[in-house]
C-alpha cells in the first residue's frame, strides 16, 4: 500500500529537481505525473504531494521577495512567510476610533478599583487623621476661661 505512494513521492522529488524553467511545460508535467497516478492506483494522490506540486507551479510567486507586490501583480498572493509578515504589520480596528492622529489615546478614563490592601493602608491612614484632627477640633472648641471687666 505504501510502495505506491513512496514511488509517487519520488516521482513528485525527481520532477520539482528537474527546476522546468517555463509555467506551462511545469503544469504539463505536473498534469502528467497526477493523471499517470490516477490511471494506475484509481485514487487522487496524497494532499501533502499534491500541496508540493502546487507550490512547484507556482515557485515565482512563492519565492518573489519583494515587499510590495501586492500594488505590482494583478492577482498576487502570499507565501506563508510572506502572510504572517503582514499580519505582524496590520494594526487592529479596534485601536482606530480611541487613538488619534497624535497617536494619544482618547478613550474616556476610567479608574481603576483598588486593591484590598490598598483600601485597609487608605483607611489607617485617615482613621489617624481623623484622630488628630478631632484633637485639634476639641482643644479649639473647648470653652476657655471667664474673664470678667469689671471689678465689684
Amino acid at each position: 500500500m505504501n510502495d505506491y505512494k513512496a514511488a509517487f513521492n519520488e516521482a513528485v522529488t525527481d520532477l520539482i529537481n528537474h527546476k522546468i524553467t517555463d509555467r506551462s511545460e511545469r503544469i504539463k508535467a505536473v498534469e502528467a505525473l497526477t493523471d499517470a497516478y490516477i490511471d494506475s492506483i484509481g485514487q487522487t494522490p496524497d494532499s501533502a504531494q499534491l500541496e508540493r506540486l502546487a507550490d512547484y507551479i507556482l515557485a515565482e510567486e512563492l519565492t518573489d521577495m519583494h515587499p510590495d507586490k501586492m500594488t505590482r501583480e494583478e492577482y498576487p498572493f502570499f507565501s506563508s512567510w510572506q502572510f504572517q509578515r503582514r499580519q505582524n504589520k496590520e494594526s487592529s480596528f479596534g485601536n482606530v476610533a480611541t487613538v488619534g492622529v497624535d497617536g494619544k489615546d482618547h478613550r474616556k478614563m476610567t479608574r481603576r478599583k483598588r486593591r484590598r490592601a490598598e483600601d485597609n493602608y487608605v483607611d489607617r491612614s485617615a482613621k489617624i487623621r481623623n484622630k488628630e484632627r478631632r484633637e485639634r477640633y476639641r482643644i479649639e472648641r473647648k470653652p476657655g476661661e471667664v474673664r470678667t471687666y469689671y471689678q465689684q
